[in-house]
């Protein structure tokens, strides 16, 4: 996969995001999600995961606000970018918060936030 970054344009003192760690950090939830959901190394990429979500929230919102609305299916693509990042808010919420209980639901969880809004900032060839 190309490297690809995703950075808030008018906060160039941000790290970027790279999306291809954000990938491969998924790819690897999802693998201990099925292995060992409870061991220290999903810990970790959970933790990984909510700190790449948190990275990605602001470049995902600042692209919201660049969207055009004018044609139905510009204001749907809106409106899915908009519950995605609702949804990843909730997700990363939920993470600061340790109110997921289910380890197998968390990874999951935290890594379809992450891949939600890291597809919202690769741009559509």
């Amino acid at each position: 996969m190309t490297l690809m970054t995703a950075q808030h344009p008018q906060n160039h003192n941000s790290d970027p995001v790279d999306l291809a760690l954000v990938d491969n950090t998924v790819h690897r939830a999802e693998v201990l999600a099925v292995a060992d959901p409870t061991g220290s190394l999903a810990e970790a990429v959970a933790a990984e995961l909510a700190d790449h979500l948190a990275a990605l929230i602001t470049p995902a919102e600042y692209h919201l606000g660049r969207m055009p609305g004018r044609s139905p299916g510009e204001r749907r693509a809106r409106d899915v970018l908009d519950h995605s990042i609702r949804h990843a808010r909730s997700v990363h919420h939920g993470q600061r918060t340790e109110t997921f209980t289910n380890p197998t639901a968390r990874l999951y969880l935290l890594a379809g936030a992450c891949r939600l809004l890291k597809n919202a900032m690769v741009p559509p060839w």
